[in-house]
C-alpha cells in the first residue's frame, strides 16, 4: 500500500479536525453560534501562539542585572575581581594610617655622609684657620673653610632632622576611603602624595634659611658678629675700652672686582675663594658667609689632588665620587640635600588593614534554556485565562463592526457599476 494513500485520508482528517476545532463549544446547534466559536478558537490560538513567541524571544534576547556577593574576600580573590568595573568592597576600616602601609626612604647628598662633614676633617680645617689667620689675604679659603664646611654638616643635619620629623608626622595621617580601592589607583595617589609632601618641605625649609639668612646678614653689622665682614676695633680712654664703629671688610676678587661690606652689600659681596692664591672654581667667599656658601658649588670636594692641598695633611679626605658637582648649596638645600625618594604602598598591608567584610559585583546575564520554559509556563495559564475572555468578546462584537465598514466601502463600487451599465459608459 503506498504511503501516499495511507496518509491522504488521514491528512484530510487532520485539516478536518483544525477546521472544525472549537474550543468554546457551548452545545447550541445554531450554524452562526458555531461559526464564531471556531473563529474565536482560531483567534485564541493565533493570539496564544504569537503571545508565547514573542515573550519566548524577549526572554532569550534581554539580559538581567545579578549580583555576585563573596563573604571576607581574600586578596587574591580581590585581585582575580578588581577588573569587575562595579566592584564594590566596604572596608571595616575605612581610616588606615599611612604607616601601616606606606614606606618613603629618603637618598641624601653624598656630602652629608662624607669625611667633609666629620669631625676630624672639620678640626684639621680649624688648625689651619688658625695657623693662617694672620698671614692670609680676605679672600684666601683657610678663613672660611672650617666654618663652611661646619655649616654644611649643621645643614646636613638639619635637612635630616626636619625630614625625620616630618616624615613621622606625614605617617601618622590617616588614608580615608569607605571602599577598598584598586592597586594602581593606591600607588598613583600616594605618589601624589609624596610629591607634594616633598614640595611642600622643601620650600618650607627653604623659606625659613632665607628669613634666617636676610635677618641675620643685617645684625652682623650691629654686633660685629662677622670675622669676614668687618674689624672689630676698641680703644681704651680713661682706663675704659669702648667699642668703635666697624670698618667693613674690603674684598678684591681674581676676576679683578672689588667690594666693601656694609649691610647693603652683605648678600651681595662675594666672589671666588683662593688657595695659593689662585681662584678655586665655585668656591664663593664673601661679606656674609652663608650667602657666599649658598651660592657656592662643591666643584672642589670632587677633586682629590686640590682637597689633599687644603688641608696639608697625610691623612686623605676621600673626594666626593658623584657627578652632580655644578648644582649650587642652595639647589641642593631647596632639595633639602635628598637626591631621590623611594616610596612604595604595599597594597597587601592596605587590604589587610582595610578588612573589607564582603565584596560584591553586578554582571549583566542571559536566561538559560529551562529559565525560559519555566517563565512561559508561567505565563501560559494566565495568557490562556485573558485570551479565553478577549477572544469571544473580539468576534462577536468588534468583528461584526469591522465586517459592516468593510462592506459598507464595497457597496459604492457596485453601485457606480449598475449605473454605468444602465447608462452605457464604461469607466
Amino acid at each position: 500500500m503506498p504511503i501516499s494513500t495511507y496518509l491522504r485520508p488521514r491528512i484530510a482528517a487532520v485539516e478536518t479536525g483544525v477546521v472544525e476545532l472549537n474550543l468554546f463549544r457551548t452545545g447550541i446547534q445554531d450554524d452562526a453560534i458555531v461559526r464564531n466559536e471556531r473563529r474565536s478558537t482560531r483567534l485564541f490560538l493565533a493570539l496564544l501562539s504569537i503571545s508565547i513567541v514573542i515573550l519566548g524571544l524577549y526572554y532569550s534576547v534581554i539580559g538581567y542585572r545579578k549580583t555576585i556577593i563573596i563573604p571576607s574576600p581574600s586578596i587574591s580573590k580581590y585581585s582575580t575581581l578588581s577588573k569587575e568595573v562595579s566592584l564594590q568592597c566596604p572596608c571595616t576600616n575605612v581610616a588606615v594610617k599611612y604607616a601601616k602601609f606606606v614606606n618613603m626612604t629618603p637618598f641624601y647628598h653624598e656630602l652629608c655622609r662624607s669625611d667633609f662633614v666629620s669631625d676630624q676633617y672639620i678640626y684639621r680645617l680649624y688648625d689651619l684657620y688658625e695657623q693662617t689667620l694672620n698671614t692670609s689675604i680676605s679672600t684666601d679659603v683657610h678663613r672660611i673653610a672650617v666654618f663652611q664646611f661646619q655649616t654644611l654638616r649643621t645643614l646636613c643635619q638639619f635637612a635630616q632632622n626636619t625630614i625625620d620629623y616630618s616624615l613621622k608626622t606625614f605617617l601618622q595621617n590617616e588614608f580615608v576611603q569607605t571602599q577598598v580601592i584598586p592597586s594602581e589607583i593606591l600607588e598613583n595617589q600616594i605618589a601624589q602624595l609624596v610629591e607634594d609632601f616633598i614640595n611642600v618641605k622643601s620650600k618650607h625649609f627653604l623659606r625659613t634659611l632665607k628669613f634666617i639668612q636676610n635677618v641675620t646678614a643685617q645684625s652682623l653689622f650691629m654686633t660685629g658678629a662677622s670675622v669676614t665682614s668687618v674689624k672689630p676695633r676698641t680703644q681704651s680712654r680713661m682706663g675704659f675700652f669702648e667699642n668703635l664703629p666697624y670698618p667693613g671688610i674690603k674684598y678684591t676678587f681674581k676676576d679683578g672686582s672689588s667690594c666693601t661690606c656694609s649691610s647693603s652689600t652683605a648678600n651681595t659681596c662675594m666672589g671666588l675663594a683662593t688657595l695659593n692664591n689662585n681662584a678655586i672654581p665655585g668656591f664663593q667667599t664673601g661679606c656674609y658667609m652663608l650667602s657666599a656658601l649658598l651660592h657656592s658649588t662643591l666643584e672642589m670636594c670632587y677633586n682629590q689632588v686640590f682637597m689633599d692641598i687644603l688641608t696639608d695633611a697625610s691623612n686623605k679626605y676621600q673626594k666626593l665620587d658623584g657627578s652632580d658637582s655644578y648644582s649650587t648649596v642652595e639647589v641642593l638645600l631647596s632639595q633639602m640635600f635628598i637626591t631621590h625618594w623611594s616610596h612604595n604602598a604595599s597594597f597587601e598591608s592596605y587590604f589587610n588593614h582595610c578588612a573589607p567584610t564582603l565584596c560584591q559585583y553586578t554582571v549583566t546575564s542571559t536566561h538559560d534554556f529551562w529559565f525560559i520554559i519555566i517563565t512561559l509556563i508561567g505565563f501560559f495559564g494566565g495568557l490562556s485565562f485573558v485570551l479565553r475572555i478577549v477572544a469571544p468578546l473580539l468576534i462577536t462584537k468588534l468583528w461584526p463592526f469591522i465586517w459592516k465598514l468593510i462592506t459598507r466601502r464595497r457597496r459604492p463600487a457596485a453601485q457606480i457599476v449598475e449605473i454605468d451599465v444602465n447608462t452605457g459608459i464604461y469607466l
